[in-house]
């Protein structure tokens, strides 16, 4: 595992131990789903950039 996959790992690993439907207060609740949600839109973007990084420099 490189040192660069290694924090992407521990956020999924994160990202499935949290449940928000086990907070109580709906205000916080909501605004840890949309912050979940964040995290993971945010996550397949770097890992899509990532993947055009690396077929860039193959092409080199």
């Amino acid at each position: 595992m490189t040192q660069e996959s290694s924090p992407q790992k521990l956020v999924e690993t994160l990202l499935q131990s949290i449940e928000p439907s086990d907070i109580a207060d709906e205000s916080l609740r909501r605004t840890v789903s949309i912050l979940l949600n964040l995290i993971e839109q945010l996550q397949a973007e770097t890992k899509e950039l990532r993947s055009e990084k690396s077929k860039i420099k193959r092409r080199k």
